[in-house]
């Protein structure tokens, strides 16, 4: 099962939005440990995160133990699961064109043009958050070129999407079929 822990905060700008979405990041993932796997607060000091090569993190001595974050103005999201695993969420709002012409494949821009103009956002998100979940998944971060995948075309990947209240959109991919449990803290 792959729990995805949920926490608004005070959108917070400058300096501080970083730090503060760090922090928040790091709660939730220490909170799911405690609740999942049963590794309390104490022992937080005992959980080390590397990265991978592209920089995705992981936990060094729980090699059975897979989690990614997000966040966005707002709400930050934290997955955990028994497989690697990818989470992205977006606040939906207006988006310059510019980035869909780049990010999205032609299948994805010809159904965008399709849609009335007020569904548009909600779809670049969609689509976004798809994409963005799956390169974290595979641990290449954007380091492959967006345009050369669809959302979901992948036959090995596994997809989860909800709109959340406040208008987010949160996309989770993995690569073994699981249920998705939504814990807002």
């Amino acid at each position: 099962m792959i729990r995805i822990y949920l926490a608004q905060y005070e959108a917070v700008h400058g300096r501080e939005k970083r730090q503060t979405e760090h922090l928040l990041g790091k709660r939730l993932l220490y909170q799911g440990l405690k609740e999942v796997y049963g590794i309390a607060p104490e022992q937080e000091h005992q959980v080390v995160i590397l990265k991978g090569e592209h920089g995705k993190p992981y936990l060094k001595d729980f090699p059975g133990i897979h989690y990614n974050i997000s966040h966005t103005s707002g709400l930050a999201a934290c997955g955990l699961g028994g497989s690697s695993l990818g989470v992205d969420v977006e606040r939906i709002r207006p988006f310059p064109e510019s980035v869909a012409e780049r990010v999205f494949s032609s299948a994805e821009k010809s159904r965008m043009k399709e849609l009335p103009e007020e569904e548009r956002d909600s779809y670049f998100f969609r689509i976004w958050t798809l994409k963005e979940s799956y390169v974290k998944a595979l641990g290449c971060g954007i380091t492959v070129p967006l345009a050369d995948i669809s959302a979901g075309s992948d036959p090995n990947a596994f997809f989860y999407q909800e709109i959340l209240e406040g208008g987010y959109v949160l996309s989770v991919c993995t690569f073994e079929e699981e249920e998705v449990q939504i814990i807002k803290l």
